[in-house]
Order: structure tokens, then C-alpha cells, then sequence
């Protein structure tokens, strides 16, 4: 039997247990993606949590989980040359990538069609949707009132500023890819990946018809993104607390409050099993670097 399953991902967490469910042969897997830190940068249309996830479903991502394995940076170095800011490093083989989406996407092709495209090339069979072709941009909002685009914010600033709140400019009339509500009405099981919630899940439920589909649907489960109340990579937990979310498990269910009917956090969490703010706490390793933990998540998952 075919287990039909919708992950809501962003970057690194989400596509490794995507990586885990797609190794399983009972599981007819989408994964709907951030877009909400899509920007140009050298010109180019860059989908940073599109292009992680279709990487490692591929196993071809990074050491650190983003960008290409193996890839050179000739071309970014050679920007240098010319003055151009060339620290964010964008590597030959993920340039090719970056050139081939934005001459479709300025040709008028929509980000779905685009993003299809660039997963048959890399074979494939997980579909992978943009939550939307419309535009979303993440805004962090930090103290004393400046507001910074999320490459500012994670990037250039190395996300070591509190943040005083998050907006999402353009979703509040940015309609879902062609896809992505049927696909959650007719998921046997809806996933949040272990993503930061407000930075890359917030995002997706900002569009008002995806976060409807979520909260009507009668099994959605979320993954905690924090071991020990601490994120292993990025701000989740510092975010989650700088909003006034709290801090660990509880945290992580008041980003979904109204969303999730079960929360897995990883067992060294294990004292937070049981049921908090009418949210099932359960158990598992989340730990999934590798994929075989993932894959082995992905099954626990599977078998709630």
C-alpha cells in the first residue's frame, strides 16, 4: 500500500528527511519548498531552499548541506576582479543551475514549470513544488526598527542580530503553485520538516490557501528542529525565543499552534512525551546528517 505524503520543507533540515522518506519505496512523496528567501543575487534567480532539497534528494549536496558536492568557485573568485561582492560563494556547477533558471523565469515561465524541469534533469522521482510562482520575500525585522532582507539577516550578518518580528511582503496576495493544495487534500499524512519555523515554515504558511489546507487536514505531523532546546545549525531557537514563542519543545508548538496534532522531538527530549497544549509529544531520532537515520526517521514517521 501507498502511503501519499506531503512535507512542508526549507533548506538543509527538511531535505534530509525528504532524502529519508524518498528511500522508502510505500511512500508517494511531495515536497512543497520555501521560496520566501528566493532572491537575485549577480543577476541571477536564486532559490536557495529549492535548489538544497532537489541537491540532496539527488545526494549530490554539500559538505555543509547547501550548494553542489564537489564543485569549484572559478567564476566567483573571478568576480573579484571586477570589485563585485563576491562573498556569498556560488559554485560553477550551481551557477549553471542559477543561469538555466533565470533565463526561463525571464522568458515567463512560471517557478513550477522551472523547478520540474530542473528535477527531471537531476531524475527524480520525489515531486518537488515552489509553494508559490508569485513572489514572497522574508523580511526580518531586528531592534531599533531595521528591517533586513534575509540574505542580510542569515547571510551577510550571520544571523547574530535579535529579531523583533517577520514579515512576509507579497504573500498576503501570492497565490499557491499549481499542485500544492491538491496535494495536501489528498496526502494521507502531512509533514513539517525539522526547518526554523518562523524563517522557513512561516513563509509557506503565509499563503493564506496552503495554511487553510494544513489546518483542515486531519494528520499533520511537525519535527521539532531543536535537540536539547538548541538548533544543531542556524537561529531556530534563538528566533523562536526573540519572538516570545519560549524556548525548546513548547516553542516549537506555539510556532505551529492550530496546525500540528504531533510533534516528534528528538529523544534527548524525551522528558518533554505526552501531550502539551493538546499537541502529541513523541519520541524519535531526529539526528538524520546521514541517510540512514533519516530514512529510519522517516519510517517511525511513517508508522504513528
Amino acid at each position: 500500500m501507498i502511503t501519499r505524503i506531503v512535507e512542508i520543507s526549507g533548506g538543509v533540515g527538511g531535505a534530509r528527511l525528504a532524502r529519508g522518506f524518498s528511500a522508502l519505496r510505500e511512500v508517494d512523496l511531495t515536497v512543497i519548498v520555501n521560496v520566501g528567501d528566493d532572491a537575485p543575487i549577480h543577476g541571477l534567480q536564486v532559490s536557495p531552499d529549492l535548489d538544497t532539497v532537489i541537491y540532496t534528494l539527488a545526494g549530490l549536496e554539500g559538505p555543509q548541506g547547501w550548494g553542489r558536492a564537489d564543485d569549484s568557485f572559478v567564476a566567483n573568485t573571478e568576480l573579484s576582479r571586477f570589485g563585485v561582492d563576491n562573498t556569498f560563494r556560488l559554485g560553477d556547477l550551481d551557477l549553471a543551475l542559477k543561469i538555466y533558471r533565470t533565463s526561463r523565469l525571464g522568458a515567463g515561465d512560471p517557478l513550477s514549470e522551472v523547478t520540474e524541469a530542473i528535477r527531471m534533469s537531476f531524475g527524480l522521482d520525489v515531486k518537488v513544488l515552489p509553494a508559490s510562482n508569485d513572489t514572497i520575500r522574508t523580511v526580518v525585522n531586528i531592534e531599533g526598527g531595521r528591517q533586513l532582507t534575509f540574505r542580510e539577516y542569515f547571510v551577510d550578518r550571520g544571523h547574530q542580530d535579535h529579531v523583533s518580528g517577520v514579515d512576509f511582503d507579497g504573500a498576503a496576495t501570492a497565490n499557491p503553485a499549481p499542485g500544492v493544495v491538491e496535494s495536501i487534500d489528498e496526502a494521507d499524512l502531512v509533514v513539517i520538516g525539522p526547518s526554523n519555523p518562523p524563517l522557513s515554515v512561516w513563509p509557506i504558511f503565509a499563503i493564506r490557501d496552503v495554511a487553510e489546507a494544513v489546518r483542515r487536514h486531519p494528520r499533520v505531523v511537525a519535527v521539532s528542529p531543536l535537540i536539547g532546546g538548541r538548533a544543531l545549525k542556524g537561529p531556530a531557537d534563538v528566533v523562536l525565543s526573540d519572538l516570545g514563542l519560549g524556548a525548546g519543545t513548547e516553542s516549537v508548538i506555539a510556532a505551529y499552534r492550530g496546525m500540528i496534532e504531533t510533534l516528534v522531538v528528538d529523544t534527548t527530549d524525551r522528558a518533554d512525551v505526552g501531550e502539551i497544549d493538546g499537541v502529541r509529544v513523541i519520541a524519535l531520532d531526529t539526528r538524520i546528517v546521514d541517510a540512514e537515520p533519516a530514512s529510519a526517521l522517516a519510517r517511525a514517521i511513517l508508522a504513528l
